[in-house]
């Protein structure tokens, strides 16, 4: 079976080498800096998970999922937030906009590498079932 791709979109970059250590042996990863960066890589490259961090200068990760779900390329890829915002008012807001999940940083590997499995098998599962390519 082919790895799922996942792009972490996160303007740290020592997040996106912790996140690529621990995705790396089960997934291809791929990274993006900003927002912006993150939207074209996703529109490029249409990975199976984007991880989304919150808080970024420039576009905000509401920011990016608002342009990635209006986007008919990348609308239907799965983006789980991974931020330090951890308050209700920033969750509620994130699923609105139409996130799947939420991992709180700081993260713990095994909760990353937990929550990456329970979305690649509902992906897998849908794609047995020809709801999504």
């Amino acid at each position: 079976m082919q790895k799922l791709c996942i792009l972490a979109i996160d303007d740290s970059p020592m997040i996106l080498r912790a996140l690529g250590d621990i995705l790396k042996a089960d997934y291809n990863v791929l990274i993006a800096k900003s927002g912006e960066q993150g939207i074209s890589s996703a529109q490029k490259n249409i990975p199976d998970i984007i991880l989304l961090d919150v808080m970024m200068p420039g576009m905000s990760g509401f920011d990016v999922i608002e342009v990635l779900k209006a986007d008919d390329i990348t609308k239907d890829i799965p983006v789980i937030f991974i931020t330090g915002d951890n308050s209700a008012d920033s969750k509620e807001k994130g699923y609105q906009l139409g996130a799947v999940d939420y991992i709180e940083k700081p993260f713990v590997e095994i909760i990353v590498k937990k929550r990456m499995e329970f979305n690649a098998r509902f992906i897998e599962m849908k794609r047995k079932l020809n709801i999504i390519g």
